[in-house]
């Protein structure tokens, strides 16, 4: 390793996780295609000490991508590997670097840790799953994710239904009970994501749910659905919130036309 790139993850691996000038340093080595910069990332991440670990795992997700991921072969072996770590900050790397990877050989390596203790393990599996889970999904993918959907942690439930809603295409009654279940969850996202999951599957549980939410300030998960869903009932409504200035709150304005213009037949 040269000295100036050992410098350069020394003080990437002393700072904190959260630290902007360290995610800064990850960057930096992610747009890095050189062999020494690959080699740096997987001798950290089989260090001894775990802080290098989740570096080095943290690099190795996304290095090389500006060339199509010269290193690609080479990097998903130690990222299954690191999986049978006992620290749930290097899993929790580990799992999201195969998620980046997105490579159906790491499957079996994520669904591991479905049922793991920390919260941030299971978040990790939640955001890995729909992208190692093949095309079509392998049946085990979508099953851990509809347990997941059902978390006790808000976050994992959240991401959970979101790939299962609308990152999956698998559509089985597993899946729609699964995105039913959520539909009236009380926290973050999850039942804004059960209801476009339904609607993107025409399932008839979606039309009642969302005519009660488009009455009552709808953020744009339910804008979306609607626009999935197509139906005239919601017609009415979406016109209401358009005169009522909904597009001139909302990042993405355009979501109302498009719903408008789908439910217009």
């Amino acid at each position: 390793m040269d000295e100036d790139l050992g410098l350069l993850l020394g003080r990437a691996a002393a700072m904190g996780r959260e630290a902007k000038e360290r995610w800064d340093i990850v960057g930096q080595m992610h747009r890095r295609t050189d062999r020494p910069a690959f080699e740096a990332a997987r001798s950290l991440a089989r260090s001894d000490c775990a802080d290098e670990r989740v570096l080095g795992l943290d690099i190795l997700g996304q290095i090389g991508y500006p060339q199509n991921r010269p290193f690609a072969e080479e990097t998903l072996p130690v990222l299954v590997a690191a999986c049978d770590d006992t620290e749930p900050a290097v899993l929790d790397s580990a799992i999201t670097a195969l998620g980046h990877v997105a490579d159906s050989r790491g499957l079996a390596a994520v669904l591991a840790h479905a049922a793991h203790p920390d919260g941030m393990v299971r978040f990790a599996v939640a955001a890995a799953l729909p992208l190692v889970a093949g095309d079509p999904p392998a049946g085990e993918a979508v099953a851990v994710l509809a347990q997941l959907s059902a978390d006790p942690d808000p976050e994992v439930r959240d991401w959970a239904t979101f790939g299962l809603g609308s990152q999956l295409g698998a559509d089985t009654a597993l899946v729609r009970e699964a995105l039913a279940a959520r539909l009236h969850d009380p926290e973050g996202d999850s039942a804004g994501e059960a209801l476009l999951g339904l609607a993107l599957r025409c399932d008839p549980r979606a039309l009642p749910a969302l005519l009660s939410w488009l009455e009552d300030s709808p953020g744009n998960l339910i804008i979306e659905a609607a626009a999935a869903l197509g139906s005239p009932a919601a017609l009415p409504a979406l016109q209401q919130l358009k005169l009522d200035g909904w597009q001139q709150a909302d990042p993405r304005p355009w979501l109302l036309d498009a719903a408008i213009s789908a439910c217009s037949g």
